[in-house]
């Protein structure tokens, strides 16, 4: 009997795994195609010789191109690549992914030109796609080539005579119509060659001084030959234009470029005016670029009819890689460059979420790479949004891969052009290290949702990737991966997705000048959802792709609604359109339609009138790293303070905004004209000290509001007077006298008054962020009792007594005032950085922490700016919405690989010095590089004697166990923010949507704005001043979240709240103008903000 149950468990087992391994095996959805079975046996083989080596062309490894299209038309999409040191190379498509060579028949081979990117178009209006070859290298023939196509198989070269045969150093054209004159017109990036070396004052110069030969050139279609419109058109620049795409970006009909930039010039974002020029307006519509700008795509990624946009850069993925290989950025040189007016500029793929909000026609984009997992990988080329499991969701591919490691730090060390030892050029160039990378894909889930999918889609490869393009090359209603590989045959990856899901391809028969209608438009509506894409063919890396949009459908198995927008504004729309099949649209079948879109009125909108003041908080310069290099991000920069209320007794809302150190903090009576800037003398006798918080409250009871302002900043000694907080009471006219405080010499952040003891005075909680030069130590939050009498104003510090724990609390940020448990009696939350949610209930005669009795734990410790109350479920108690850092910024955490920060003297020279862990492929390690971590331990450079050693070293090899286990130690867990649940007498936490992950949530406002009855939420933040290998968390522009009464909340988006708060925002508060409803946001270093409630 036991032998049968073995035998049987045996067997089920066994029939487990085959299942297992079926699904599994059917999950991969790409199948890899050798050369033998497809005829493609493209090869982008490299030789170095004495002429050629990377220290004579130091873009020797960026490799070449592909692009696809039906050169034909015979239906079946055809491939081309292009070569560096061999033959460019036309696949024809025979069917069934069989390919046939047809190069030196077409004439398109080339000749000993350095090719570099390919596109094609049909240029000329025959009906056939033609192809235009761009050309780098030192040689000296570097015209670009375009191969016109004779109908028959076979191609001229006419560059010369269409006037587009630019000799600039050429890496990609892109085809579009930029005058809406119906013809295509040609954009073609340039990256002039330069030393590695250059300075940002020669580059600024540069910038100035561009010359013809050097700049990026629009071509304009004058039909039998193009013209050099560059300079008239405001497009003359000077950049290292590594990517290029043409699309309508702001939805105004007119096809705007995006020039992904390499090193620190910064994009050229170059929006249409309609009229034949163009302006570059990159600053105003990111908030951040990458730093070495690769390659490039645009595409609607999350279904909102809003276009977006990818940029590579060459950030690794993997500890090793980056501590070895990547270059790190210098304070100094950073600076310089923000200050010179080039852009904030990092190394990482930046995903450039499209808000739809617009200000003055510029769209508004968030940089979510982080949050979406999308970063970093490694050295990418070429990004290519397309949906490729037909799931009705764009997934992303990325080439990967240099053929050399030319940033790898050991080696530069030792070895550069012009160094004493013994090696030549060529030598020295084949000693370089190389490391074979896979490439990455991602599967789009949704809702910003990215999963990495090679080893499930089977799509892994390790190499050298270059350009990318895909295409439906079977016609069997999927996209087929082709990839141009360095030292390797072409990567053909075939897609069987249409085995299960559905999908509908679309071609354009347009006019004459545009047959293949580049720039229409497509809507198609499944279910409720809606995708566009727009008919670009330049995308990712050197590479185009064909003039066949396909749709994934998923499941279903017809389209409701699919409407086309031809380029002229024409419209045809379609309704129960079957899936599965191709369609061609044309365009004699669309009509103008007279239908005006109605413009819905915000919520909320932002106010520029003359009643409010233009006011500007200005920061002061300092260097917090000088005393602590390795803090996380700089602690002087928190204010302004901002606090609303009467202050002259007219009934009439005023409000104060702090200044920082050396600025004095001003007053705005509010009058029936709008707001007068008060006399503030008394404040400049404080200007000294930094204004971070503020309360507007009648500390002495006799009917006029008084003035408390917290002292901040990190610029002073650990307990200088000028931390000691000040309160200025109030004459009943508007006139203050500073009185008297207990002694709180404490870097602090916020003030809250209420009654904790019911005696009808107001009470203080004064919170205590920081000792200037000491982070991360705690600091102490006090307790300040009311215990004034008739003819003096007295508060009394009575943390030792009735709020012990509030000694040495830690780094608290913001707190909330509220009875959690319905006593009647006011408790206290408290959070802060490094710190958990600490609740304190009020018990009459002192404060007790309570916070594990309601489920809050050490694992609750975040990076947390705010909190605030609301019943949100509406169930009788208070919840809470709590904003920690969010889940976009470089640090990342979870409950098993956590992020952590340990202080000690490590190297015994009686300084606390800071090391920042996080966890790298299942190892914890150190998150800066030995550079950095060598200026603060001299030691390290002594210990790992090269940038290779200290990459394969974990954070014990580096610090040893004991110092890290007699450290002061925090840890977090999570990064998200957070609604707090009140339930049963415990607090159960949710995060908060994604949208509300973008940046740290520094304030929150809770009321029902909609007048729904639910309560909703308006959250802002960012954090500006993080160290500079650290990208800036300045992805948020606010949001709207509203609230269903459950406990749940929607995020509205800007363009339809009306939301939409730029900048590094330290706080919000309500105001009432004329007996309308407002609020005040106030930034670092910027004009304070005003939004009128509707």
């Amino acid at each position: 009997m036991l032998y049968k149950f073995v035998i049987t468990v045996v067997s089920l087992l066994f029939l487990s795994s085959c299942v297992n391994e079926k699904t599994q095996t059917e999950s991969k959805i790409f199948r890899s195609l050798d050369a033998i079975s497809t005829g493609i046996d493209f090869q982008n083989i490299l030789i170095e010789n004495d002429s050629m080596n990377y220290f004579n062309y130091t873009s020797i490894y960026i490799g070449g191109g592909v692009s696809t299209g039906d050169i034909n038309n015979d239906g079946l999409i055809d491939v081309f690549f292009t070569g560096n040191q061999v033959k460019n190379k036309l696949f024809l498509n025979k069917g069934n992914l069989q390919f046939e060579d047809i190069t030196n028949k077409a004439g398109v081979g080339g000749d000993s030109r350095w090719y570099t990117g390919s596109t094609m178009a049909d240029i000329n209006g025959d009906g056939f796609l033609d192809i235009y070859c761009s050309v780098a290298g030192i040689a000296n023939e570097r015209r670009n080539q375009l191969f016109i196509n004779n109908g028959d198989g076979t191609f001229n070269e006419l560059g010369e005579k269409y006037g587009v045969d630019d000799s600039a150093n050429s890496i990609q054209g892109t085809f579009f119509d930029y005058d809406n004159d119906g013809d295509l017109d040609l954009y073609v990036a340039n990256y002039p060659i330069s030393n590695v070396n250059t300075s940002n004052f020669e580059y600024l110069n540069r910038m100035k001084t561009v010359s013809d030969q050097e700049s990026d050139k629009l071509y304009r279609n004058d039909g039998d030959a193009f013209t050099n419109v560059s300079e008239v058109s405001g497009l003359k620049s000077y950049g290292f234009s590594f990517g290029v795409v043409a699309s309508d970006i702001n939805n105004d009909g007119w096809q705007d470029i995006y020039i992904s930039n390499d090193y620190s010039i910064p994009d050229y974002f170059y929006l249409n005016n309609g009229d034949g020029t163009f302006k570059n307006v990159i600053k105003q519509a990111t908030s951040h670029t990458a730093f070495y700008g690769m390659g490039i795509d645009v595409a609607d990624f999350n279904n909102d009819g809003n276009l977006d946009i990818f940029q590579a850069d060459m950030d690794a993925n993997n500890n090793r890689r980056q501590k070895a290989n990547m270059a790190s950025m210098k304070p100094e040189v950073f600076n310089e460059m923000v200050f010179m007016g080039f852009h904030y500029q990092y190394m990482h793929n930046c995903m450039q979420l499209n808000t739809g909000a617009l200000e003055n026609n510029i769209p508004q984009f968030s940089n979510i790479s982080r949050l979406t997992g999308t970063s970093s990988t490694d050295w990418s080329w070429g990004p290519v949004f397309a949906d490729f499991d037909n799931d009705g969701n764009k997934d992303l591919f990325i080439t990967n891969g240099v053929r050399r490691e030319i940033n790898n730090t050991d080696f530069f060390n030792t070895y550069s052009k012009n160094d004493s030892t013994k090696y030549s050029d060529l030598q020295k160039s084949l000693m370089i290290p190389s490391e074979k990378v896979d490439n990455f894909i991602f599967k789009n889930k949704g809702h910003l949702h990215f999963e990495k999918a090679n080893k499930n889609w089977g799509i892994e490869y390790e190499g050298f990737s270059s350009g990318v393009a895909y295409a439906d090359l079977d016609n069997d209603g999927d996209l087929e991966i082709i990839t141009n590989n360095i030292d390797d045959f072409a990567s053909v990856y075939e897609n069987k997705s249409s085995n299960t899901n559905n999908y509908v391809t679309i071609n354009f028969n347009g006019e004459t000048k545009n047959k293949f209608g580049l720039g229409n438009r497509v809507y198609v509506t499944t279910q409720g959802q809606t995708q566009m894409q727009e008919l670009t063919l330049t995308r990712g890396f050197q590479s185009s792709v064909s003039t066949r949009l396909h749709f994934g459908l998923n499941s279903s198995k017809k389209i409701d609604t699919l409407k086309v927008v031809w380029t002229d504004g024409k419209i045809q729309t379609i309704e129960n359109v079957k899936a599965n099949q191709h369609l061609v649209l044309k365009y004699d079948d669309a009509s103008f339609s007279n239908k005006k879109s109605r413009v819905e009125p915000t919520l909320f909108k932002t106010v520029k009138d003359d009643i409010f003041p233009k006011h500007k908080h200005i920061e002061n310069t300092h260097d917090d790293f000088l005393k602590q290099i390795l803090l996380p991000h700089k602690m002087s920069a928190f204010g302004p303070a901002l606090a609303t209320g009467d202050l002259n007794n007219d009934g009439l809302d005023d409000f104060f905004v702090g200044g920082a150190f050396g600025y004095t903090g001003n007053i705005y009576f509010q009058t029936k004209e709008g707001f007068k800037e008060a006399t503030i003398e008394f404040l400049k006798e404080d200007k000294l000290s930094e204004d971070v918080g503020a309360l507007i409250f009648d500390a002495d009871a006799d009917g006029d509001n008084d003035l408390y302002v917290v002292s901040g900043g990190y610029e002073f000694a650990s307990h200088s007077t000028l931390c000691q907080d000040r309160l200025y009471l109030n004459n009943g006219s508007g006139e203050f006298i500073k009185t008297a405080l207990p002694e709180m010499k404490t870097s602090g952040s916020r003030v809250y008054n209420t009654d904790f003891d019911k005696d009808g005075k107001q009470d203080l909680l004064v919170l205590g962020r920081q000792i200037p030069g000491q982070y991360p130590s705690p600091a102490t939050s006090y307790l300040l009792m009311n215990r004034s009498t008739e003819t003096e104003v007295v508060f009394v510090d009575e943390t030792k007594n009735k709020a012990k724990d509030f000694l040495n609390l830690g780094m608290a940020t913001s707190a909330v005032i509220t009875d959690f448990d319905n006593d009647s009696w006011l408790d206290i939350i408290i959070v802060g950085e490094w710190m958990p949610i600490k609740v304190f209930k009020n018990m009459k005669t002192e404060f007790k922490e309570v916070s594990s009795e309601m489920g809050l734990n050490s694992d609750t410790t975040g990076w947390w700016w705010s909190i605030k109350e609301g019943d949100f479920d509406k169930d009788g108690d208070v919840d809470f919405i709590v904003g920690n850092n969010g889940l976009n910024y470089k640090y990342k955490a979870t409950e098993n690989e956590t992020f952590d920060i340990y202080v000690n003297d490590f190297d015994n020279n009686n300084k606390k010095d800071i090391v920042l862990s996080y966890y790298s492929e299942g190892e914890q390690v150190p998150v800066r590089g030995r550079s950095c971590s060598s200026q603060q331990i001299p030691g390290i450079k002594q210990k790992f004697k090269d940038y290779n050693s200290f990459s394969e070293a974990n954070l014990v090899d580096v610090y040893t166990k004991e110092a890290l286990e007699s450290s002061l130690h925090y840890q977090v867990k999570s990064f998200a923010s957070v609604y707090l649940e009140n339930k049963d007498g415990q607090f159960i936490i949710h995060q908060l949507p994604i949208e509300a992950q973008f940046s740290s949530i520094n304030q929150v406002l809770v009321d029902d704005y909609d007048n729904d009855g639910n309560l909703d939420a308006l959250i802002a933040g960012n954090l500006y001043v993080s160290e500079v290998e650290t990208p800036r968390n300045d992805a948020s522009f606010g949001y709207f979240l509203r609230g269903n009464g459950k406990g749940d909340f929607k995020a509205i988006k800007p363009s339809e709240s009306g939301v939409f708060i730029k900048g590094d925002t330290k706080d919000l508060a309500e105001i009432n103008v004329k007996g309308e409803r407002y609020i005040i946001i106030a930034k670092n270093d910027d004009y304070i903000q005003f939004i009128k409630v509707n």
